[in-house]
């Protein structure tokens, strides 16, 4: 066995006594990482397992307005066992009125469903419950918006439909996207029976395939062939088993790109605690250092011996994180199954083990390595100097080197590995340069602490050179707490701007209403209800047609790699319209609007920022869909669009005269210029349902409620994420007031000697702590309020809103930490007797 291994393993025999906050810090970045890891491995394996279920079948083909025809449908049953469904939003009423509720409904064949099983509570089947005409099952909240029971009765379009029982499991729920309103769930000719498929009705008609027990990826390869060469240019978008629910996917991979960050976040403020404990550890070993040389130890063996003793210790470290990265995930699946779309499988996910140690190595390289080879470089009498001073020599250029590396790789792994690079290189780059501002912020403050004038009062001098002294906590705690403060005042601060856009300005500007699917004959009568009962109201109109993108300048759709952020424009269909005039909130900022008798080639306006990302310039072509017709349209301008506003708006606006003759039905909201008045608008939205069933109607203010759950939802899921960094300054703080406190006990021990009391050493303390908090705490605030205001007004687009409570409470906590930890270590250092100190010098 090599000496300098026989030397590491010798003297780790003493215990890890000064190592635990390394351990600590490396075993909490490692933990979370491995823990986001495993989960979305466990994720990703169970929504694939799962593939059949959550798609309803091994393949499935869907598209908007139409049901298949015949050869279609053909096409289809070549592959296996088909199913057909159709899912819509709709208005579900009480038979008498009084009440209505926006509802999810689909309807379904007698081979629904090809995977999983359809529970209702009790021990009735779903075919049970469907075998007679005008039933349908329910979700439990329908039943409780609508004060209903099952044996009762729910007026849907025109028809009242039994219900004859609650769902207490659909398998293919996840597959149909985000649900605004509870599930009713009934057949096919019923619905055809409400009225509600009339020609224009927004209603998704998915054809899932089974097929035979032998089939694989070949099969699903076939089957997405044959739709593009035997039914191209029909509509159908095709998902497989492989990937039955893409937005889920994406944002499971987000969120873990997302949390993987802040598990980064935590490892490199831990790793300023890996720091402390490395250049403790090297003090310690001082004399063990000038033993080795005065017996002619080479200063490689010194450096290599200990090299080893960190290295054995931050494996310790991973391990520990590792081995807790797997066990915290069961924890979590047995305290939340309940809530979760799925069952999750869990298992060992060794690439996300492997990953989490990676990270755990390299951030402990990049701090490791810096404090380890400056030692080799000092010589046995300036490291007994070095105690008092700050003039420390650089290592040599070979450990430079490997921690320059070591922190280069961490970054690029980070970034390699994101769903999303660009924001997670600039995340990256953000933790550097947040570090560096309060590296500075230390210096500063501790630059300003040793040039105040000494004031007559003892104890605050007394506080003022420590902070100011180079032996001080001050760098160590701006480091450590800084960026965890920052972080929580930006998400407290952005969670303050967002509830305020929901809460205040949304409902100001926003329509009360939304009227979706008004026949266009019967519009002159929608109207007239609409004088009738909300006189003051404000009625604004659009017809509203659907169609989807085939091609963008003569180039299909399909050949076209657009970015993950634009994609959406291009995968099925979208709403459109024709007007004559620019919708209000709208402004050209390039080309021009046509005039109001246009005659003449197609021409179209499309939203400015998508089409800076889909490349789509001024004189383009845009070829679409609209219920199987090809029209091609020159892009004639392009427009901004105030999304934010809720006011009828599209993606693209065509000239009257490319559509003015397809069938559509019109788009309606509702406005009270004079203020929101509830019993006026239940009242005409009482009058709208009574007599217009098959019109859907969306109250804009319970939608904002549900954004509200669930922001609120993400919100607080973002803080006790963002609270791992916090914890990890903690730990350092922590390790960095046992490494002062041999020279604090000294130093009260002096003090006691030339007269001093204990309270003047308490007050002293107590004003260094909160000296130091309130400075950090101060730069640590308007960081992060600086933060929040770039996020909100420039990614999210949404007005700032000022918190005094999200800036008072970073400082609060910043105190609270400080004096928790420095009472701990005052109260030892007044407990300790003077004599054994004062006997050692």
């Amino acid at each position: 066995m090599p000496l300098s291994v026989r030397l590491a393993l010798r003297e780790l025999r003493g215990g890890l006594s000064g190592f635990y906050v390394f351990i600590l810090c490396i075993a909490l970045g490692v933990t979370a990482i491995a823990t986001v890891g495993t989960v979305t491995g466990a994720l990703q394996d169970s929504i694939a397992r799962q593939g059949q279920i959550i798609l309803g079948g091994d393949v499935a083909a869907s598209v908007v307005h139409r049901r298949a025809n015949e050869q279609e449908r053909a096409v289809f049953a070549r592959f296996g066992t088909v199913s057909e469904v159709g899912t819509m939003r709709a208005m579900g009423l009480r038979p008498d009125g009084d009440a209505q509720v926006l509802i999810g409904v689909k309807a379904v064949d007698k081979a629904y469903p090809l995977y999983g099983n359809f529970e209702l509570e009790g021990d009735r089947s779903l075919r049970e419950a469907l075998a007679e005409p005008n039933t349908a099952v329910v979700e439990q909240g329908l039943l409780d918006r609508l004060d209903l029971e099952v044996g009762d009765k729910v007026k849907l379009g025109e028809s009242l439909l039994e219900i004859t029982g609650v769902i207490a499991l659909e398998p293919d729920r996840l597959s149909g996207g985000a649900a605004f309103g509870p599930r009713l769930l009934t057949t096919i000719p019923t619905l055809q029976g409400t009225g509600l498929l009339a020609p224009g009705t927004l209603i998704d008609w998915r054809y899932r395939v089974a097929f035979p027990a032998s089939a694989d990826e070949e099969r699903i390869a076939a089957f997405r062939e044959a739709i593009d060469t035997e039914l191209e240019n029909s509509g159908f978008e095709v998902r497989d088993r492989t990937d039955p629910s893409p937005q889920i996917t994406r944002a499971v991979n987000r969120l873990s790109s997302f949390l993987t960050l802040v598990g980064l976040a935590a490892l490199l403020i831990g790793g300023i605690g890996v720091a402390n404990a490395i250049s403790a550890f090297v003090a310690r070993k001082r004399k063990s250092a000038a033993i080795y040389k005065a017996i002619g130890a080479s200063t490689g063996l010194t450096l290599t011996s200990f090299a080893l003793q960190v290295l054995m210790v931050a494996a310790l470290g991973i391990v520990v994180g590792l081995i807790a990265g797997s066990l915290i995930p069961i924890v979590l699946d047995r305290a939340f199954a309940d809530l979760l779309p799925i069952q999750i499988d869990l298992s060992l996910q060794p690439g996300a083990l492997v990953l989490a140690a990676a990270y755990g190595l390299l951030t402990a390289l990049a701090f490791i390595l810096w404090p380890l080879g400056r030692a080799g470089q000092i010589r046995p009498a300036e490291l007994l100097r070095e105690e008092i001073t700050e003039q420390k020599s650089w290592p040599p250029r070979a450990f430079i080197t490997g921690s320059v590396m070591s922190a280069l790789a961490l970054a690029g792994l980070a970034i390699w590995l994101s769903e999303v690079r660009l924001i997670a290189a600039i995340t990256v780059v953000g933790i550097g340069v947040v570090f560096a501002i309060f590296l500075g912020v230390g210096r500063l403050i501790r630059g300003l602490a040793a040039r105040t004038p000494r004031p007559r009062q003892p104890e605050m001098a007394l506080a003022l050179a420590n902070i100011g002294g180079p032996a001080g906590l001050t760098i160590t705690l701006a480091l450590s707490l800084g960026a965890g403060l920052a972080l929580l005042t930006m998400i407290a601060l952005t969670d303050t701007s967002l509830r305020g856009e929901l809460q205040t300005d949304l409902p100001e500007n926003a329509p009360s209403q939304f009227f979706l699917g008004i026949p266009k004959e019967r519009f002159s009568d929608f109207s007239r209800i609409i004088a009738d009962n909300a006189p003051s109201a404000e009625l604004n109109t659009a017809p509203m047609l659907r169609g989807r993108i085939t091609a963008i300048d003569g180039t299909p759709t399909s050949e076209i790699d657009a970015p993950q952020d634009a994609q959406w424009v291009l995968d099925g269909d979208r709403g459109i319209t024709y007007s004559e005039k620019l919708p209000e909130h709208s402004e050209v900022v390039a080309g021009e609007w046509w005039g109001p008798d246009h005659e003449g080639e197609p021409l179209v306006s499309f939203e400015d920022e998508l089409a800076r990302q889909l490349g789509i310039e001024v004189g383009d072509t845009l070829t679409v869909n609209v219920l199987g017709r090809e029209i091609t349209a020159r892009v004639a301008n392009l427009r901004t669009v105030a999304w934010e506003r809720l006011s009828i708006n599209f993606v693209m606006i065509f000239s009257p005269n490319a559509l003015e003759n397809a069938p559509y039905r019109v788009l309606a909201t509702l406005n009270w210029p004079e203020g929101r008045n509830a019993e006026a608008e239940n009242a005409a939205l009482r009058a709208i349902t009574a007599n217009f069933p098959t019109v859907t109607a969306v109250t804009v203010r319970d939608v904002l409620q549900s954004v509200g759950r669930v922001l609120e939802q993400v919100m607080t899921a973002i803080r006790v994420a963002a609270s791992l960094t916090l914890i990890a300054g903690v730990i350092v703080l922590a390790g960095a007031f046992a490494t002062v406190q041999r020279r604090r006990v000294y130093e009260a021990v002096v003090l006691k000697v030339l007269g001093a009391q204990r309270r003047n050493i308490v007050m002293a303390h107590i004003l260094e702590y909160v000296l130091m908090a309130v400075a950090v705490a101060v730069f640590a605030a308007g960081l992060g309020a600086a933060g929040a205001w770039l996020l909100v007004t420039f990614v999210l687009g949404v007005d700032f809103t000022f918190s005094a409570l999200a800036l008072v409470q970073a400082g609060v906590l910043a105190v609270l930490l400080m004096v928790i930890f420095g009472s701990i270590g005052t109260l030892q250092v007044l407990g300790a007797k003077a004599a054994p100190y004062l006997r050692s010098e």
